[in-house]
């Protein structure tokens, strides 16, 4: 862009400067007010703003509201506006900056290059903008496909603003470049430079801190547990690290020990980060704190024994925490799970039977026998928690219902599923049954007197569409769907049945009930 150009007359320029202060006294919202909802480097300096005129304020909110809505071409105009009226400003260059932004929105690249960001290289050097430009060039490259020019500009970016925050940006870009193109020894040089040689600042402190667990689960699948464990030292402390070491080793000791070349590896990587957390685990547990603590500490060593694949010792890990603590509701469940991934149903309804907590022992001995397909034994586990838990009927009778859906009894179901009183969920779960037995009146009759809840309507206005289809009655179907678009145009109900119109019957439907068939 040319700098030197438009120069307008006085006369115009009193009268703008005199209506835009007019329009700006009455206007409460301004610049900084939308900044919030800019990015990091799309916003101006508190100090630069605050050497703003009022007029020029003005300006930059008028062209920052069009910025938001995304509607960069006028955007873009304000912008220009500025620098036309304005282009001694101090809020130069960021209208620059930004004028810029909206050429790469509107994907003219080159544009926002040339005559944008370098403008404000070349204009004003000094500024913040500048820095930002820089780097913005990069991104613009990136988003155009030309890598190359995209490396070269980021690589300028941190050779001249090794400090700035554009510098970690630009580490973060060609870390992403390294990655596509699988240069596992650039990548390693990026992140090492960013854990290890970057100084952490609150602003770029969350990317140093991503970059120094990239590199610790390179290292960790890479059998270099000391070097992983290096780099987590640069973020994490005493028993901290000791619990993230435990976080990033998981998945390197599933991986290696599920592979024969490498599962010896993975066993010895498995030990040495089990020995850091027998470590942690507190040796006298006399105090409620310090049991609690040894509970999760060894049942991190159980769970690093299960992804090393060591069953038994997962087990042997369990047992020692019921000698230690005792057996509660807890341990149980865990050891259970343990047997019911063992195909030991039996050993876990067992311990699902010892709970303290009866009903809830009970409902988890009901879940496995739904799992395993025994339909009248989890009715009847069911039928004995109404029984002791009686506040809780409805819920358990819904569990019964569903078992017979689920066996194909749905007559049974349909009658139990009446029994509830979670109006309308057990509507058009009845609904839905009687769809089933190709009862479609039944199920029209139920969804309609769902339509009576508004949060449900367009739910079960969508279904009964599909009950006219299933009941093949074409016309009633499309009317119906039809009702849908018309009634509850902003719903994603609408948007199905407006789909399922254009696709199965060649109806086109505007949300809202225009149609053109």
């Amino acid at each position: 862009m040319n700098m030197t150009r438009s120069m307008i007359s006085k006369r115009y320029t009193h009268y703008f400067l005199h209506l835009c202060l007019s329009v700006f006294i009455c206007n409460s919202l301004t610049v900084t007010a939308n900044a919030a909802k800019l990015g990091p480097l799309e916003q101006m300096r508190v100090e630069d703003y605050a050497k703003l005129r009022e007029v020029e304020r003005y300006q930059l909110k008028i062209a920052q509201q069009y910025y938001m809505k995304e509607d960069w071409k006028v955007a873009a105009g304000e912008y220009e506006k500025f620098l036309q009226l304005y282009e001694r400003s101090v809020g130069a260059p960021y209208a620059q900056l930004m004028w810029s932004n909206c050429q790469v929105k509107q994907r003219k690249v080159n544009t926002a290059i040339k005559e944008g960001y370098q403008s404000v290289i070349d204009y004003w050097p000094q500024s913040p903008e500048a820095t930002v430009a820089a780097f913005a060039i990069g991104r613009a490259y990136k988003a155009s496909g030309e890598v190359r020019k995209a490396k070269k500009a980021y690589a300028t970016v941190i050779e001249e603003h090794p400090k700035h925050i554009v510098a970690i940006l630009a580490k973060l870009d060609l870390l992403a470049y390294a990655k596509v193109e699988d240069d596992q020894d650039r990548r390693i040089a990026l992140l090492k430079n960013l854990t290890f040689d970057t100084p952490r600042t609150k602003e770029n402190g969350s990317y140093c801190s991503n970059a120094a667990r990239e590199l610790a689960s390179i290292h960790f699948y890479g059998n270099a547990f000391d070097e992983g464990v290096k780099a987590l030292e640069t973020t994490y402390k005493d028993g901290s690290l000791t619990y993230y070491i435990y976080v990033y080793t998981r998945s390197p000791v599933s991986h290696m020990t599920g592979r024969e070349s490498q599962k010896q590896a993975g066993l010895k990587l498995a030990d040495r980060v089990i020995k850091l957390l027998e470590a942690e685990v507190p040796t006298d547990i006399s105090e409620d704190k310090a049991k609690a603590s040894a509970r999760e500490w060894l049942y991190r060593v159980a769970s690093m024994h299960s992804y090393a694949r060591r069953q038994a010792d997962v087990l042997k890990t369990y047992e020692r925490m019921v000698k230690l603590f005792g057996a509660d509701d807890d341990l149980r469940g865990n050891i259970a799970s343990w047997y019911i991934s063992h195909k030991r149903r039996d050993r876990a309804r067992q311990l699902y039977e010892q709970f303290d907590d009866k009903i809830k022992g009970l409902s988890l001995i009901a879940g496995m026998l739904r799992e395993d397909g025994k339909w009248d034994e989890a009715i009847q586990v069911y039928t004995d928690l109404i029984s002791q838990d009686a506040d809780n009927t409805s819920k358990w009778t819904w569990q019964i219902a569903e078992c017979y859906e689920s066996s194909n009894r749905l007559k049974e179901a349909i009658n139990t599923y009446r029994q509830t009183d979670n109006f309308p969920s057990n509507y058009n779960a009845m609904a839905k049954c009687h769809r089933r037995l190709k009862q479609w009146n039944e199920a029209l009759v139920l969804y309609n007197q769902v339509m009576s809840v508004p949060s449900a309507a367009p739910a079960a206005a969508l279904e009964i569409g599909r009950t006219y289809e299933q009941a093949g009655k074409k016309e009633s179907a499309i009317r119906s769907f039809q009702r849908v678009c018309k009634q509850f145009p902003k719903t994603g109900q609408a948007s199905t049945a407006h789909a399922h119109l254009q696709r199965k019957y060649n109806i086109t439907v505007t949300l809202g009930g225009a149609k053109d068939d």
